[in-house]
């Protein structure tokens, strides 16, 4: 007797052939193109959409908008400077701090986490200022104004990371080990907690789950990430300014998640792609750059209702279709199957 096909068979193998055609990609492309100036926007890329992942956990897996994200990101970036200059430390200790760092001052933001909508993100806004006013007038810690400068390159095993296609895999490394564990947690109980709570939170205290404890959890992995995400960019571009970690940072980081749609992992890597990415290849066309990048914003949000996450699924299945219809049909077998 024949067994039905699991009709989600397709999608799976589908999805694993995709990962692996991305990774194969991601692994040969600097040999491809070795251009110094495109492996280093393409390290910002990955930088940038460990930052995207990370509000992903605030903003679409628990419903939180949080718009102070550049905070955690400046106090990871200041944070992994200062323990490398300073204190002579080795990169992934530096690394690995100004995760924790960055974790524990979201800690300060545990009391607002009873907030929601417009209140909730107003108040991290609130703290998103601060942050950038303590690196803006603290020169004795910070440089102020003046900015971070002499930051050392990343370093591991005592190696150097002086050839941009290492530290492009840094990056990049580091932006899989986020998406993977991301994941996982999707898919855990953990996941299925904090999306209970984005549907409706009252529902889900009224089933027993610790709703602000939750809130809280994802406050400290989004902040952890952005640290992280911070440690990176540090070392990556060697001077830090306070201009970097604005307000207007935290909306970048933000539009970042909104294109490239809501609640998908990968679509926040290709809203990094888009954000950070197209307006250095755009500048070709001079002052009309921001121009054509506005325009390609408001057309995604206009024909994409699930970001460019949603586009590309559609797309997608759209191909699959079509390639099912133009393949070859097998000829019919006249054996009787039992």
């Amino acid at each position: 007797m024949i067994t039905p096909l699991d009709p989600a068979a397709p999608r799976i193998g589908a999805a694993r052939y995709a990962t692996l055609l991305t990774v194969a990609a991601l692994i040969v492309l600097p040999w491809i193109e070795s251009d110094k100036f495109v492996l280093h926007v393409l390290s910002l890329i990955a930088i940038a959409s460990i930052v995207a992942m990370g509000l992903q956990v605030l903003l679409g897996y628990s419903g939180q908008l949080s718009i102070g994200q550049a905070a955690f990101y400046g106090i990871g970036a200041y944070t992994s400077a200062l323990m490398t200059t300073k204190l002579g430390l080795p990169f992934p200790l530096a690394l690995l701090g100004a995760g924790i760092a960055a974790a524990v001052a979201s800690l300060l933001m545990v009391p607002i986490t009873r907030l929601t909508g417009a209140y909730l993100a107003v108040a991290t806004l609130g703290f998103s200022i601060i942050v950038y006013l303590f690196i803006k007038n603290e020169e004795w810690l910070t440089g102020g104004s003046y900015g971070f400068i002499s930051i050392p390159r990343a370093a591991l095993f005592g190696y150097v990371l002086r050839d941009p296609i290492y530290s492009y895999y840094l990056n990049v490394g580091v932006a899989a080990i986020v998406y993977l564990t991301f994941a996982r947690i999707e898919g855990s109980r953990f996941g299925r907690a904090i999306n209970a709570i984005r549907q409706d939170p009252d529902a889900a205290r009224a089933s027993g789950l610790r709703v602000t404890l939750l809130k809280s959890e994802c406050f400290v992995i989004a902040a952890f990430v952005a640290g992280l995400a911070g440690s990176l960019y540090a070392h990556e571009v060697r001077y830090l300014a306070p201009n970097d970690f604005t307000f207007w940072k935290s909306i970048e980081i933000l539009i970042m998640v909104v294109i490239g749609g809501v609640g998908s992992l990968a679509g926040a890597i290709l809203g990094a792609a888009v954000v950070v990415g197209l307006p250095e290849f755009l500048r070709g066309i001079g002052d009309y750059r921001m121009l054509v990048f506005g325009a390609i914003l408001i057309a995604t949000m206009l024909f994409g209702e699930g970001g460019l996450a949603g586009i590309c699924a559609i797309l997608g299945r759209r191909l699959g279709g079509l390639l099912m219809r133009l393949a070859p049909k097998p000829a019919a077998s006249n054996e009787r199957v039992q």
